[in-house]
């Protein structure tokens, strides 16, 4: 596990992301410690972990959360998951789904990067995206949901559709 957010490829993270970044990394590691401490088994902890960050991001609204709202996110997504593993289920993926997702965040354009922050961190409204950016309501709202989609593709390469926790509607 890693908790540098550096790029190996150079792309070049506006600082609020890189901060994300480095939160998103944090949180990871905080859900593998507790996990792997539960369970008594790193490689179910790491995939545990990994879910649950893969996971958040379909619901990305979440990132604007501190505190008990956001740690209440993480258990009712990690907490299903624990529960399968102690009744045997199998699991796959652990710290190379992490490490993949990662990179792949890395990798996202500044033009998401900035979308990101202001719809999912800030809460901005479209109209609000729209004076941020210099561009009309309808680009923004298209900003906004192409962003959401990368970030939704990133999370089901990890926990596909069909797999996902019911977690209340206020947390999307």
């Amino acid at each position: 596990m890693r908790n540098e957010v550096a790029t190996e490829s150079g792309q070049d993270l506006l600082p609020g992301y890189e901060g994300w970044l480095e939160r998103l990394s944090a949180t990871y590691n905080a859900v593998a410690y507790c996990c792997r401490h539960r369970l008594r088994d790193r490689v179910a902890a790491e995939c545990v972990s990994a879910e649950v960050v893969a996971e958040m991001l379909a619901r990305p609204r979440v990132f604007g959360y501190y505190g008990l709202p956001f740690s209440g996110q993480i258990g009712r997504l990690a907490e299903p998951r624990i529960a399968r593993v102690r009744q045997g289920t199998p699991v796959v993926g652990g710290d190379s789904d992490w490490e993949e997702l990662l990179a792949s965040l890395r990798g996202v354009s500044k033009e998401h990067q900035e979308v990101f922050l202001l719809t999912c961190l800030e809460g901005y409204s479209d109209p609000e995206i729209a004076n941020a950016l210099g561009c009309d309501e309808d680009t923004a709202r298209l900003r906004r949901e192409n962003t959401l989609d990368l970030l939704r593709g990133f999370s089901e390469s990890i926990v596909p559709p069909a797999r996902r926790e019911d977690v209340e509607e206020g947390a999307h």
